[in-house]
């Protein structure tokens, strides 16, 4: 479990803004998941481990308060393998080039 982390001396909760993650993504520790809002700060909350995410306790606009739960990460999950990239679109065929003139051949010299 990830509690919302203290943001400062006097503020005890603060509204959450957006989350940059979904429940089922795979975070790497120092990942930006989610960041709150105060009316003194705007915070970056980062995984603390790397996994995946199992749980999300808020949607953006609510109040969350210093300590409660905010997120839960599931640090026993492996990365899963990401989705094949998709095909790269067939190149276009280059116009073919205009054929080079015929070398003129060389004059014979004039039978005597």
């Amino acid at each position: 479990m990830v509690p919302v982390p203290e943001m400062g001396d006097s503020i005890t909760e603060g509204s959450i803004l957006e989350w940059t993650v979904e429940v089922g993504d795979y975070v790497e520790m120092d990942d930006v998941v989610v960041i709150i809002e105060t009316d003194k700060v705007s915070v970056d909350v980062r995984a603390p481990a790397s996994g995946k995410i199992a749980a999300l306790f808020g949607e953006p606009d609510d109040v969350v308060e210093v300590g409660k739960p905010l997120l839960a990460i599931d640090t026993a999950a492996e990365k899963t393998a990401a989705a094949p990239p998709k095909a790269a679109p067939a190149a276009e065929k280059a116009a073919p080039a205009a054929p080079e003139p015929a070398a003129a051949a060389p004059a014979a010299p004039a039978a005597a």
